[in-house]
């Protein structure tokens, strides 16, 4: 997780999220817990800051409600209790406090060693990290004051090192501008004013920087009564004399008579954006000079994917730092038409550029050892774009100290020696918004921001894809932008459409394809028959098993093939054992080869076979996977239930699209879609993903309907029942599960009635209508038992005994439940345990047991838990909250319903939410803080009103009842 304070609050999860943290409370406390990190922030700070105007009675156990939903939400394992208060520890790298301290740091002891080049990338690194004032729009109280100051002179002190140092390198006109910025905001500061006047000056204009003198000693005098200090007064002399020690360093040099200085760059790249951390490590190593050996950064990355773009960004950028020249070659080792140069021919340019007359050499080694003699001593800069591989490459390097390599390649050249490897992606959406928007026009895209993030969806974040987009749009001033996106929302004519002059986006992946299968090795022959198949699924990416059951090969020989089309960039991977592909190449693979259905049924089967195998371990001794036929057969098997769900967790993703894949293409086999529906039901229960639970089922529905298949519809119907009564949406529910029913009836399957009247039985008794609920219980019941189906019977018994609870027939409750618990502990059913215990809990409360149900709800939290159950772990906390309150413990009472209401809400179980409202307006009303109550009051009813359910009028009553009171009162 990434913290940023440096501006205003922000908080990044993986993959570069915004984690949604809008209160104002929860914004406070995380800001000035960062801004002290890794170490402890006393109590009465905090709550001073929480409740500026007057802390509650409470304060002490509201700041733990406050840090405990505050570790739950954001999955903040470093923040602790550390006396006097509480302490967050961040990773150096993970807030950008603490990374431009030690980017300062690094500055510092490089500008000691003499290294003015990399103390100014580095210092130029930390202050990219501000985005405008420290926390900006909390208020942390005047505790923080003093920290804030001293972060902010921390960041003008490094602003001033960073601006000295590029003064000293020459980069007057490059420093100016911030240096400006900052004296403005500034104007009283004498060292910024001194350095400005200096860049003003080795800029030739004098009078400005005269003129900046004067405006400084004007508000001097008149707010402080102070003159000018002495070393921006011999400044303003020196200005006026125009002294030569004021040059730039080198600026009087005598013009060399010696070898000739190439300068080989193409133009800048006008449009360039982001790259800001490549851009950074690069110059910071390639102008380290003198290096031995000389230093070599190595672009690599797909066609398309901006290397050349930013070799040539960066060359100009650091050519100051190579006086004696810029040598500048394209290798063609991926140019469509036109062979890799060789490298003899390379060197005999090389040779010409910088002035050597005898470059008529025959053999590689020769002319290589003439190029390194040529550039000894010189300060030279090598760029080496569009490289075929290392053996074209190594004879083209220079050896002197004061030399630079930057090369491009799409493969990752590993074998170089002294390489300094810099691998691209995609760009992310913002910086891909940004450079469609130079390319195109500001205006164009601001005026349809709508359509402009959809080109660069369908642009894949690909600047080449982006390029060609924005020149298609500058091309057409007439067009809007959506017009663009509508064309490029068509799969089939995308690649056509991403076409602009000399550029394609097709052509660009042709040069890598057709390199594996014109290849000499057996390998790239495989590879490139391999990938049309590796395009063939819409998953996000691809495991090594999943892969290896789409190629119908054995692992070892599917992760050769998959490494060799990693190495040509035509795949990615993302992590040790998976595969990504880019969606513009999952395009072109589909394009180069004739769909194979078979192969697409291999896939299918390996996934709906191993999601069964994780069912078995999630609901042992249910009877589903014996019904789900051939394609529950096989796949890959788990030891153990963690790790069944690590597998489901980690292709999730995957098996979604898998199962919409199917339900959209009627050539592939339908089962595949409900079957698998059908296996992911025990993983969305357990780890409560209600939308995929929901969005799944109705796709299966709707591939059993197209299809005639009557019980695979009533399956999807039953289990859509299921999910709409979690989410609370009961009328839903009911309509689902009753279809299903009459399909399971019609077809004599009684297997099938049983689990519809328990799923009937369940959303009753969440209706409050109870004798309804225990009616389909017990027929139910009634049916598992003649069928000697002991796992349906159970959860009968289960929701039975929550009923019989609510109909105050205690004894019956304890029998049922008990019965239940039985049964599921001898199936090992951990799930089903957690939840018999809560139910149980429940009665011992009604009971007025306190105790023994605080036992059962710990015992019941710590399976859900151990299980990741989100849905059961909310439920059950609230319940645990609802008993400290009734024990007297109201500050236990309202950690354990904060927590409760965060997962509530993160898995949107909205009756639960709803249920944990209205106990913390219970327990804030007999803490006599009255508005507090009534605010969640009036959250849970509005829940419970578009439920539907009857603990509206309840609430609606409390409601009532506590605004008459409070009119008394008042």
């Amino acid at each position: 997780m990434t913290f940023r304070i440096l501006g205003p609050l922000e908080v990044e999860g993986a993959e570069g999220r915004p984690m949604p943290l809008t209160a104002t409370k929860p914004r406070t406390l995380l800001g000035l817990l960062l801004l002290h990190a890794n170490r402890p922030v006393a109590v009465g700070t905090l709550t001073d800051a929480l409740w500026p105007l007057k802390p509650p009675r409470t304060a002490a156990g509201a700041l733990r409600t406050h840090v405990s939903n505050l570790r739950t939400s954001l999955h903040l394992t470093g923040l602790t209790a550390r006396p006097p208060g509480y302490q967050i520890q961040v990773d150096p790298y993970d807030l950008d406090m603490l990374l431009f301290d030690r980017l300062a740091g690094e500055g510092h002891r490089a500008a000691a060693r003499g290294e003015l080049a990399t103390a100014a990338d580095r210092w130029e690194r930390a202050l990219s990290l501000w985005r405008g004032r420290p926390l900006d729009g909390l208020e942390l109280g005047a505790a923080a004051d003093s920290t804030l100051a001293d972060l902010g002179e921390r960041r003008l002190t490094v602003l001033e090192h960073w601006a000295q140092a590029r003064l000293a390198l020459a980069e007057h006109a490059d420093t100016l501008p911030a240096l400006a910025a900052a004296a403005a905001e500034q104007p009283l500061r004498e060292r910024l004013h001194e350095l400005t006047m200096l860049a003003l000056y080795r800029s030739g204009r004098q009078a400005e920087a005269l003129e900046t003198f004067r405006q400084l000693r004007r508000r001097l005098v008149a707010d402080l009564g102070v003159e000018p200090g002495q070393a921006l007064q011999r400044l303003q002399r020196q200005i006026l004399s125009a002294d030569p020690a004021l040059d730039p360093p080198g600026e009087n040099r005598a013009a060399s008579s010696g070898p000739v200085a190439p300068r080989q760059l193409p133009p800048d790249i006008a449009a360039f954006t982001g790259r800001h951390r490549e851009v950074t490590a690069a110059r910071s190593r390639l102008a380290a000079t003198p290096l031995r050996p000389a230093p070599l950064v190595a672009i690599a990355g797909p066609g398309g994917i901006g290397k050349s773009a930013l070799a040539v960004y960066l060359a100009h950028r650091l050519a100051h730092h190579f006086s004696d020249g810029q040598l500048y070659v394209d290798l063609q080792g991926a140019t469509a038409g036109l062979r890799p140069l060789p490298p003899l021919e390379v060197l005999g340019r090389f040779l010409r550029a910088l002035g050597v007359r005898d470059t008529d050499m025959t053999t590689v080694d020769e002319a290589s050892g003439a190029f390194r003699a040529a550039a000894a001593g010189r300060r030279l800069l090598v760029v080496l774009d569009n490289a075929h591989d290392a053996e074209q490459v190594r004879p083209l390097l220079p050896a002197g100290p004061h030399t630079a390599v930057l090369l491009t390649s799409r493969p990752v050249l590993s074998t170089l020696d002294n390489a300094t490897h810099v691998h691209l992606d995609v760009l992310p959406p913002a910086e891909a918004m940004l450079l469609l928007s130079r390319l195109a026009g500001a205006d164009r895209v601001a005026a349809d921001p709508g359509g402009a993030q959809r080109v660069a969806t369908w642009c894949g974040c690909l600047p080449l894809a982006l390029r060609i987009a924005g020149a298609r749009l500058a091309a057409r001033p007439s067009w809007p932008v959506r017009e663009l996106a509508d064309r490029l929302s068509d799969t089939r004519r995308r690649l056509d459409e991403l076409r602009f002059g000399e550029l394609g986006v097709r052509s660009s992946f042709q040069v890598s394809y057709e390199l594996l299968r014109d290849g000499a090795e057996a390998d790239d022959r495989a590879a490139a028959r391999a990938f049309p198949l590796i395009a063939l699924p819409d998953a996000a990416d691809l495991s090594l098993p999943a892969a290896a059951a789409l190629l119908d090969l054995p692992l070892v020989e599917a992760e050769r093939i998959l490494d060799r089309l990693v190495d040509c960039q035509l795949l990615a991977s993302p992590a040790p054992g998976r595969f990504r592909l880019h969606d513009l190449l999952r395009l072109f693979g589909r394009s180069v080869a004739e769909p194979d259905a078979a192969a697409m049924v291999r896939l299918l089967r390996w996934y709906s076979a191993t999601a069964w195998q994780a069912f078995r371990l999630l609901r042992p001794a249910d009877a589903r996977p014996a019904t789900a036929g051939e394609w529950a057969e096989g796949g890959t098997s788990f030891p153990d239930v963690e790790a069944a769900l690590a597998w489901l967790e980690s292709e999730r993703a995957n098996l979604l699209a898998a199962v919409h894949q199917v339900a959209e293409t009627p050539t592939l086999p339908a089962a595949a879609a409900t079957s698998l529906a059908r296996a992911l039901f025990a993983f969305f229960h357990v780890r409560g993903y209600l939308n995929d639970w929901v969005e799944v089922n109705e796709a299966a529905r709707t591939v059993a309907r197209r299809t005639g298949d009557p019980i695979a519809e009533a399956h999807a119907s039953r289990d859509l029942g299921a999910a709409f009564e979690v989410r609370g949406e009961y009328p839903k529910a009911l309509d689902s599960l009753r279809e299903a029913m009459d399909r399971y009836a019609a077809a004599g399957d009684r297997p099938g009635e049983a689990a519809c009247l328990n799923g009937l039985g369940t959303v009753y008794d969440s209706l409050g209508q109870l004798g309804e609920a225990a009616t389909c219980l017990e027929r139910s019941l009634a049916i598992s038992r003649a069928l000697d189906d002991r796992h349906s019977a159970a959860i009968s018994l289960n929701n039975l005994g929550e009923v019989y609870c609510g109909l105050d027939e205690r004894a019956r409750a304890v029998d049922s439940l008990r019965e239940a618990l039985d049964i599921f502990r001898g199936t090992g059913n951990r799930r089903s345990q957690a939840a018999v215990l809560s139910n149980l809990a429940q009665v011992y409360e009604r009971q007025g047991a306190y105790a023994e149900a605080q036992a059962c709800y710990e015992e019941s939290y710590a399976g859900f838990v151990d299980l990741g159950v989100a849905v059961g772990q909310a439920t059950v906390l609230s319940q645990l909250g609802r008993v400290h309150r009734l024990r007297g413990r109201h500050t236990e009472a309202l950690d354990r319903l904060g927590t409760a209401l965060e997962l509530a809400e993160k898995v949107d179980e909205r009756r639960s939410a709803a249920v944990c409202l209205r106990e913390l307006g219970i327990t804030h009303e007999e803490l006599g803080e009255h508005s507090t109550a009534r605010e969640a009051w009036r959250r849970a009813l509005a829940i419970f009103e578009a439920l539907g359910v009857p603990e509206a009028d309840e609430v609606r009553a409390t409601l009532s009842a506590s605004g008459a009171a409070g009119a008394i009162g008042g």
